[in-house]
C-alpha cells in the first residue's frame, strides 16, 4: 500500500499515524502564525463516507490500481448481490439491494476507502500550492486519515481547484461533503 497510496494518507501506511498527521497540522498553523504566511486550514467531513461509497467506484479504482483479478473477485463476492432489510417494532421490511457502502467492521474497510479516496488526494496534491515548512521539507497541501481530510489553502486560485476536485470526487464516488461539519480556519496574515 505504501507504493499505491499518497504519503498524505496516514491510515493504512506503515510508519504513518494519526499523531504524525496532527503534528503536521500543528506545525503548519505555527508556521503560518510565525511567518504571517496566509493559510486556510480546511477540514472536510464526508457525510456517511463509508455508507455512501459507490460499489462501482470501488471496483473501478481497484482495477485501475492494478489489483489482481483474484482479489477483485473476492471483494466482488462480498459486495455483489448484498441485500439488507429494516426492522421496526418487530416488523421486517422486504430485502433491498445495496449498491453502495463498505461494510463496517470488515477488516479491509479502512484500506478500501483510503484506496478510493486516493485519486482525490492525488488531484489535490498536484493542483494546490500548499506550503513548505523548514528548509528541506516537502510541499504539503493535504492530509488524510481514512475519510478525515485536512486541506491547506494558500492562494485564492486554490479555492477554484479545490471546488473542482470535490465536485469530481463526489460525482465519481457517491460520497458528499457535509458542509455543516466541515470547517475552515484562517491563520497568518
Amino acid at each position: 500500500m505504501k507504493d499505491l497510496l499518497q504519503s498524505s494518507q496516514h491510515c493504512g501506511l506503515k510508519g504513518n499515524s494519526v499523531f504524525e498527521a496532527i503534528a503536521t497540522i500543528r506545525d503548519a498553523v505555527a508556521y503560518a502564525e510565525v511567518t504571517r504566511f496566509p493559510l486556510f486550514v480546511l477540514t472536510i467531513d464526508f457525510q456517511g463516507a463509508f455508507d455512501n461509497l459507490s460499489h462501482e467506484c470501488l471496483f473501478e479504482v481497484l482495477c485501475k490500481y492494478g489489483f489482481s483479478e483474484r482479489f477483485r473477485k473476492r471483494i466482488w463476492n462480498i459486495y455483489n448481490n448484498s441485500t439488507s432489510s429494516v426492522q421496526i417494532n418487530g416488523y421486517r421490511s422486504s430485502p433491498f439491494k445495496i449498491k453502495s457502502s463498505i461494510r463496517q467492521g470488515f477488516p479491509l474497510s479502512m484500506i478500501l476507502y483510503a484506496t478510493c479516496l486516493n485519486p482525490f488526494l492525488c488531484t489535490l496534491e498536484n493542483s494546490l500550492r500548499g506550503l513548505r515548512m523548514g528548509r528541506h521539507r516537502a510541499r504539503t497541501s493535504v492530509l488524510a486519515y481514512a475519510d478525515d481530510v485536512t486541506i491547506f489553502v494558500t492562494t485564492p486560485t486554490d479555492i477554484t481547484k479545490l471546488q473542482e476536485a470535490i465536485q469530481c470526487f463526489e460525482a465519481a464516488s457517491g460520497v458528499r461533503v457535509n458542509i455543516q461539519k466541515s470547517r475552515a480556519i484562517a491563520f497568518g496574515s
